[in-house]
């Protein structure tokens, strides 16, 4: 399993370096001191199966949910997102430990040996977006990880001598997965932080990185810098779709590199990828099947066979993702929650996006529906654009006359928003619930466009 491989590691490479943080790192010899160590605190100290990880340290909630592996205890990680109501919600629905203070070693602190595990073994639990009531829990047990580990190296052109940077917003469970993948792999593993982004080039050539995990917004905010990073081998992105010209920015400054795009879910895990000239030629797909998956298409709904779907879901086998087959390649439709009705009529956010995302000026967007009394949407659409020069007609203008081209009437916008930046959550994904409330109330001062 993870610890074990971890453990496998440290005895043959001791002294190479497993986690960076800032200026604080851990050798393998160390992070499995440091694991067992904190371990022995913990086994007397939490009575809970359960912990929930709220520090505000990224690092400190690595290690501590390392040390309640090697407990077997699972660990929920909580978002810098959630409210304190919506944590203490969530402790007593569990019935879990809080922890949110650094913890304290002492000369009598004793070392837990790591506990053996099995496949069936729960260690994790993912949380679901949650903005009122308390988060719904996806809980992932070894299988649905540990046995996507050797596809992900063979797929991804990941080796023990990569050097992965991965941003420190580890409640994102991709985030996390990449983390720990590596470490399995022997790996090192390279934190950074959202509010450094401005220095990243300047970190991947300092720390020799050789390997990125970023979602597509993160990506976009380095990649136009034009700078070469010869070193890289192995881009891996997810969470959104990963537009032709983004794609094409990362092909040019990491030309040395293996470019993956994956599509999954936390309750599904890996469902289907593609690679640099493919995501160049095939803008709609979001790739085959990953190793190990078979995809069905039922009543337009894409379902799963595969060893990575979380246990909880285990003949379910979907999340209610629309999409169809072209050949061998999987085509999103739309994504749960992303279906809109508009007199009778089922509209994909996903087909409007997709046609805005054809302009080139076009650098986020967004289409959220806003329900009526009548049961029904009203569609807006919402987008931030690149400035490479004047332009004497309006991006939204621009933006309006392509889609009442490339649309029929009754999927058009009713409104169009021309916006500086998108919000997003703290792992990067557009938060649709935040665009949804700020038009609620048209008179927003975020609104930076007058309607198209």
């Amino acid at each position: 399993m993870i610890l074990q491989k971890i453990l496998h590691t440290a005895g043959k490479f001791p002294d190479k370096t497993a986690l960076q943080y800032g200026r604080r790192s851990y050798t393998y010899a160390e992070l499995i001191t440091e694991i067992q160590t904190r371990a022995g605190v913990y086994q007397f100290g939490i009575s809970q199966a359960t912990v929930i990880l709220a520090q505000t340290d990224a690092l400190e909630n690595l290690l501590d949910l390392l040390a309640c592996m090697a407990l077997k205890k699972a660990v929920l990680f909580a978002s810098s997102q959630l409210t304190s109501d919506q944590i203490e919600g969530l402790r007593q629905r569990e019935n879990a430990y809080l922890l949110q203070q650094a913890w304290t070693k002492s000369e009598e602190s004793i070392r837990a040996e790591i506990q053996p595990t099995t496949l069936t073994d729960r260690f994790l639990g993912v949380l679901t977006s949650g903005t009122e009531s308390v988060p719904k829990v996806i809980w992932k047990d070894y299988q649905s990880w540990v046995t996507a580990f050797p596809h992900q190296s063979d797929v991804f052109g990941i080796t023990a001598d990569d050097r992965l940077l991965v941003l420190d917003a580890l409640s994102y469970s991709a985030n996390l997965n990449s983390v720990l993948h590596l470490l399995w792999q022997g790996g090192t593993i390279v934190l950074t932080s959202l509010k450094s982004a401005g220095s990243w080039v300047q970190q991947m050539q300092d720390e020799r990185i050789t390997s990125v995990f970023m979602v597509p917004s993160h990506y976009r905010l380095w990649a136009r810098s034009g700078v070469s990073l010869p070193l890289l081998r192995s881009l891996v992105s997810a969470g959104e779709k990963l537009e032709k010209s983004l794609a094409e920015m990362l092909l040019q400054v990491s030309p040395q590199a293996l470019l993956t795009e994956y599509y999954g879910a936390a309750e599904l895990g890996h469902i289907s990828y593609q690679q640099n000239e493919e995501i160049l030629k095939h803008q709609f797909s979001v790739g085959k099947a990953f190793p190990g998956v078979r995809i069905h298409i039922v009543d337009q709904r894409i379902r799963v066979e595969s060893p990575y779907v979380s246990p909880d879901y285990r003949g379910i086998n979907t999340v209610f993702d629309l999409g169809l087959m072209d050949d061998d390649r999987l085509v999103l439709m739309g994504r749960a929650g992303r279906m809109f009705n508009r007199r009778g009529l089922n509209i994909f956010a996903e087909e409007i996006e997709n046609r805005a995302k054809e302009l080139r000026f076009v650098q986020e967007v967004a289409v959220v529906g806003l329900l009526r009394e009548d049961l029904s949407h009203e569609i807006y659409l919402v987008f931030s654009a690149t400035y490479p020069g004047q332009n004497s007609v309006p991006y939204t203008r621009q933006l309006k006359d392509h889609l009442l081209q490339s649309l029929p009437p009754a999927k058009q916008p009713r409104r169009i928003f021309e916006w500086r930046n998108l919000p997003r959550k703290d792992h990067g994904k557009i938060d649709y619930q935040a665009i949804v409330r700020t038009l609620a109330d048209e008179d927003s001062p975020e609104i930076l466009a007058v309607p198209a």
